[in-house]
């Protein structure tokens, strides 16, 4: 099987990022710039999660295995150092010192007990003692502290299924309760479309990861709202499925084009649209035309290789049943919206077509016979002469769409584009901040919410308007564009077409769906007829 290899390699990988000298004092450590290139200044605690690989790995491996002894230790050497860069609160930092990250202590919790049960039975009493302390003080604050700088589910997930872990292990009920009210709040946040919510609105890579965990949920405990919301989510995200075998992307709130496939695996027994899908988009990731272990960083590595180990053992243990099932793209002629998101999908014909109206109006199209992607427009993006960027590519769900037949239509704004990047002076300030005032739990949340405001959420509209229409027809997408400025504003350049990404987001822009085909040519509005007239007009077609 591809996607085993691709895990065995995965694994290799992660036995040379990992410090096994055990001569050190960073013995266990994932993270290779701080142990071994000393290019940064602290241990992100999130690599350590690694070690669960390399216990899914250890514990396929025969009796007689001579790597079992390297990947016992290395498991080991994981856990017990995770324990030696823990607060004493329970949390552990992911972006800076004394950054007390509830999301990294929840996504690191439920990777670290399930490679515990795997090593347990040859651990001293001294590691165990140790290691137990690490995941109870976790689990403690988990259930003592609240993420304050957005609501975003796919964190809260993983805290409710570290929790249940927890709960399991140790048999503390206040795990448990602390689990189903979080459960609750995810619930409750649902919209009725489908979607689970990611900071501003909904984005199905990181939809398929809450999926993941609350399908883990889902399994251990009996909630028939659970289910209930699971199904929703199955539908709203298989409309999310492109005929190329990419994922998600311009069009989400986080702009995120990763899939991972174990929770709609464990789905797939008994929702013949999760079977149909994880049939698509495991052969899609083994091809290498989604997302997969060949092309994440190590800051998704952990939870690319944990979903497809997921996966992987799924179908081991009960193969995929084929379904008379079809996904939507597939389709001859099919539509569905869902304006809450700011998504709207269209089969029809020749063409498969996503618009999302809550991202200012961004367009794919793919070809359905071929399953090539022939447009990828991110929306308008321009420059000024002194080389400020505009773009309508700013995630706002009030944007009114209007669906008449079939054409959509909306009215949005532009927006300021940065792209603030890190410099020296700015980090001494920081690392002052994070080894004084953010020693505070609180204060440590409050320049949190700012960083989010900054790099996520920050609006500044300037006086340009876009108005765009898509007519999808059976021989063409047609598109008519008119952009209205307010005053004599000066742009160098003004174009639409082409991928691009406007907002912070780390986990967006992998190769496989980002431009994979290079850079097209993008569609260029008149600017000096803008500036001199206040309005211009640009049409184009697909076909």
């Amino acid at each position: 099987m591809a996607l085993l290899e691709d895990i065995e390699r995965c694994c290799r990988r992660l036995l040379s990022e990992q410090n096994r000298d055990a001569s050190t004092p960073t013995y266990g450590c994932f993270d290779r710039r701080y142990w071994s290139w000393k290019l940064v200044d602290f241990p992100e605690a999130t690599f350590q999660r690694n070690v669960y690989a390399l216990a899914w790995m250890l514990q396929r491996m025969p009796s007689g295995d001579l790597r079992r002894q390297v990947y016992s230790q290395a498991v080991i050497a994981g856990l017990l150092y995770s324990g030696h860069i823990q607060h004493d609160d329970g949390s552990f930092d992911q972006a800076f010192p004394n950054d007390r990250s509830f999301g990294a202590t929840a996504f690191l919790l439920d990777p670290m007990i399930a490679s515990f049960r795997i090593v347990e039975d040859v651990l001293d009493a001294s590691a165990r003692q140790a290691i137990e302390a690490c995941l109870r003080a976790a689990a403690d604050f988990l259930c003592t502290h609240e993420e304050t700088h957005g609501h975003i589910a796919n964190h809260l997930a993983g805290a409710v299924w570290s929790l249940v872990q927890a709960c399991d292990l140790f048999g503390e009920q206040r795990y448990r309760a602390r689990a189903l009210e979080l459960l609750g709040r995810i619930l409750e946040k649902q919209s009725p479309e489908g979607w689970f919510t990611e900071y501003d609105g909904a984005d199905p890579g990181y939809q398929t990861l809450c999926v993941q965990y609350l399908a883990q949920v889902a399994g251990s405990l009996k909630h028939e709202a659970l289910d209930k919301a699971l199904e929703r989510a199955v539908s709203f995200l298989s409309w999310c499925i492109h005929p190329d075998g990419t994922f998600g992307g311009e069009y989400g709130s986080r702009r995120t084009a990763v899939y991972y496939p174990g929770g709609i695996a464990l789905l797939s027994k008994d929702n013949p649209t999760a079977a149909t899908m994880s049939t698509f988009m495991l052969d899609s990731i083994a091809r290498g035309s989604s997302v997969g272990l060949a092309d994440v960083d190590m800051g998704n590595m952990a939870p690319m290789a944990g979903s497809v180990m997921l996966a992987v053992g799924t179908f081991e243990k009960s193969p995929n049943e084929p379904t008379d099932r079809v996904l939507p793209w597939q389709r001859e002629q099919a539509e569905a919206h869902f304006p809450g998101a700011g998504f709207h999908m269209w089969a029809n014909g020749r063409f498969y077509s996503i618009f999302g109206s809550s991202n200012g109006g961004v367009l794919k199209v793919f070809d359905r016979v071929t399953g090539r992607l022939i447009l990828n427009d991110g929306g308008y993006i321009g420059t000024t002469p002194e080389g400020r960027q505009i773009t309508t590519q700013v995630t706002d769900r009030s944007i009114e769409c209007c669906v008449s037949g079939t054409s959509v239509e909306i009215e949005t704004a532009f927006f300021e584009l940065s792209h603030p990047m890190p410099a020296p002076l700015q980090f001494i300030v920081l690392r002052v901040l994070n080894v004084s005032l953010m020693r505070s739990i609180r204060l440590g949340n409050f320049v949190k919410a700012l960083l989010v405001k900054l790099l996520i959420r920050r609006r500044d509209p300037v006086a340009v308007r876009l108005t765009r229409r898509v007519t999808f027809a059976p021989d063409a997408i047609r598109v008519s564009d008119r952009v209205m400025a307010k005053g004599k504003l000066a742009l160098a350049t003004l174009e639409c077409g082409k991928p691009f990404v406007g907002v912070h987001m780390a986990s967006s822009r992998y190769f496989p769906g980002f431009a994979a085909s290079g850079q097209p040519d993008g569609k260029a509005m008149d600017v000096r007829r803008l500036a001199a007239d206040g309005v211009a007009d640009l049409e184009f077609e697909v076909g």
